[in-house]
């Protein structure tokens, strides 16, 4: 069993119909796990995503399982150091997840998948909302067993209102309505749910609108709105992010058409709506998010609504109505039936990652968070992040750059100097790599190769005086005295281009100097109302 790594769009797309064809014969799979819901919201962390992707002969054979992963890199800011996490990839807005998996395969394939999580770079991997049969999960679980790790299940209880998550209500639908009424619900719910929709049915105060190309904005701004007003002061600063990502959610759903969002309204005043996912493949409707005006009394919205979409659900064909993660009491009344799902937290015992590296797609972010240290001054958390680079990539130049920089400010100009060495032979027409490397020697009396770089960066551009005044001080050194003072009369003798009076009155000094040590019959007189020096010849 061979393991590739999907990483890129095009590749993600060219695995559309081998996709297709695995979700459909797996019994196990879900909405979550399809292309097409994955392969729309993995497009929100380019980059940071990946499917393991299991195959049984040689490439270009279909794969037989597929494992959809989300990087995401975690900083210490304590010491600048940095871990990988690995999720699932539709955590955050997928309630399920798992493995789709041919069947037959099973045995051979989730236990090379887990073989190659351990090949990565991680320091923890998060199986959350595992929707898995034991046999799968206990699978892929005992083939993690490493002495490098640890493994621990998670609950996941809300302490407010004591509602378990791991536990997911969904109703078996019937092959008619009549038959869910009477096999599912109460007397007292099948009568209520009979005579609110006979209302619904026959009135023309009320009505039931579902979203299309006309009004789906809007139907999605009522439903969030009512969403928000009722969670705001539970979930606090997390409101935004959540009305934006359930937006995205819902046109990424409609364009795709996998989304069915009914509204209920009371003449032209929305009373309540719901959000469903629909998987026609699986023939379920995921009942995702609801939305209901708290002041509206007339009506029980939330009963009429589910009771309506149940129908309709039934009349379509679909086979379960499916309430996702959490056993709120509520959806009982409905008839439902309990699912698990398990989450597992696996770790190294170190905290650091597998192998003790980066994984390479975390480089960029890296790099961010350790220039950000650089620029606040913090040098330590930004040498320890240009490090971790570096043993990853040691010839990735931004970080080269970035760390020799460093190790000057540091004094430590023997290892600047290697380090810009480092980035010269990568970059060869850098002219900051060139100019760093030519002070960084200066600065040790290296002055032949100090020459040697400044002359580099000259050829880059002919025209840089601070270039032609640092090579007229190596040769100056190297007591190639008329090159020298050919290269310091260009600085203080440049009338047709701007130079800095600082740089030109260090030429003239050096220049002096030169004059000095070739002609001992020179003296220098420094007149009291005069800011330089100024060579007299002696007796003159």
């Amino acid at each position: 069993m061979q393991i590739d790594v999907i990483t890129t769009r095009e590749a993600l797309n060219g695995l559309k119909q081998n996709w297709d064809d695995l979700y459909e014969k797996d019994p196990e799979a879900q909405f979550f796990l399809s292309w097409t819901f994955l392969s729309s919201y993995v497009r929100r962390y380019e980059g940071g995503w990946s499917v393991l992707a299991a195959r049984p002969g040689p490439k270009g054979t279909p794969y037989v399982a597929l494992l959809p992963l989300r990087l995401r890199t975690r900083l210490n800011k304590k010491t600048g150091f940095c871990h990988n996490e690995i999720n699932m990839a539709g955590n955050y807005a997928a309630d399920y997840a798992g493995i789709v998996c041919a069947p037959g395969f099973a045995e051979r394939a989730i236990p090379a998948l887990a073989g190659h999580l351990l090949k990565m770079n991680w320091a923890k991997l998060h199986l959350e909302n595992l929707r898995m049969s034991d046999k799968r999960r206990r699978l892929l679980l005992d083939n993690l067993v490493d002495k490098r790790l640890t493994a621990q299940r998670m609950q996941r209880v809300n302490k407010t209102d004591n509602v378990d998550n791991c536990i997911c209500p969904a109703v078996a639908l019937p092959e008619n309505w009549d038959s869910y009424l009477e096999q599912n619900t109460s007397s007292n719910t099948r009568q209520k749910i009979r005579r609110f929709l006979r209302k619904l049915d026959s009135s023309d105060e009320f009505r039931i609108t579902h979203a299309d190309a006309s009004t789906i904005d809007r139907d999605i701004g009522i439903i969030l709105e009512m969403w928000r007003i009722k969670w705001a002061p539970r979930k606090g600063n997390l409101i935004p992010g959540l009305m934006r990502s359930n937006r995205i959610l819902f046109k990424d759903a409609f364009e795709s058409g996998t989304l069915f969002l009914p509204i209920l309204w009371q003449a032209d005043k929305p009373l309540g709506g719901l959000a469903f996912l629909v998987d026609p493949v699986k023939k379920a409707v995921l009942f995702h998010l609801a939305g209901r005006d708290e002041t509206a009394n007339d009506i029980p919205s939330g009963l009429v609504l589910h009771g309506y979409c149940i129908r309709r659900a039934i009349e379509q064909g679909f086979r379960s109505y499916d309430f996702l993660r959490g056993n709120e009491a509520y959806k009982y009344s409905y008839g439902v039936e309990e699912t698990a799902i398990h989450c597992f937290l696996v770790k190294t015992r170190t905290g650091r990652n597998l192998g003790d590296r980066l994984d390479p797609r975390s480089v960029g972010s890296v790099l961010e968070q350790a220039t950000k240290f650089h620029e606040a001054g913090n040098l330590t958390n930004a040498e320890n992040g240009y490090r971790q680079i570096l043993e990853v990539n040691p010839r990735h130049s931004r970080t080269l750059y970035g760390l020799g920089q460093l190790l000057a400010a540091k004094g430590d100009h023997w290892s600047a100097a290697d380090t810009f060495a480092t980035l010269v032979e990568i970059a060869p027409q850098s002219l900051k790599a060139w100019s760093r490397l030519a002070i960084e020697y200066q600065a040790l009396s290296r002055h032949a190769e100090a020459a040697h770089a400044f002359r580099k960066v000259l050829e880059l551009n002919p025209d840089l005086p601070g270039a032609q005044y640092g090579l007229g001080r190596s040769l100056a050194q190297l007591r190639q005295m008329d090159e020298a003072a050919k290269v310091l009369s260009a600085v203080q003798d440049k009338a047709d281009k701007p130079v800095d009076p600082v740089l030109r009155a260090k030429a003239r000094v050096q220049l002096q100097k030169l004059k000095e040590e070739a002609n001992p019959c020179y003296i220098r007189l420094e007149p009291s109302n005069a800011r330089s020096p100024i060579l007299e010849q002696a007796g003159a």
